[in-house]
């Protein structure tokens, strides 16, 4: 069952990934390399201070483990495939707006 949320995720960015080939967007390349290497460490540091602080956690029993400071191993995962929509919506709403 640990890996049924990590399996979903990775369901989640093919289909993702999908819209964006089927609409042509051409998301995969630096552009996305570059905006997931800037905002996944950030985003990482940011929930170790939760974890570390106790704002926030994660149950060891729904993890397939905890990486330091208590952040769930799929977390690294969830937050690029975020990045990953948010780039597919931003170039989908460009393309709308004429701008693409």
């Amino acid at each position: 069952i640990h890996v049924v949320y990590l399996a979903a995720i990775a369901g989640s960015a093919a289909g993702v990934l999908v819209v964006d080939r089927r609409f042509r967007l051409g998301v995969l390349g630096t552009r996305l390399a570059l905006a997931i290497g800037l905002t996944l460490p950030a985003f990482l540091v940011l929930d170790a201070v939760g974890a570390t602080r106790g704002w926030f956690g994660s149950d060891p029993a729904l993890s397939i483990a905890l990486l330091p400071f208590g952040v769930s191993f799929e977390e690294p995962f969830l937050l690029a495939f975020l990045v990953l929509l948010s780039v597919v919506l931003w170039r989908g709403v460009a393309r709308l707006g004429g701008e693409g």
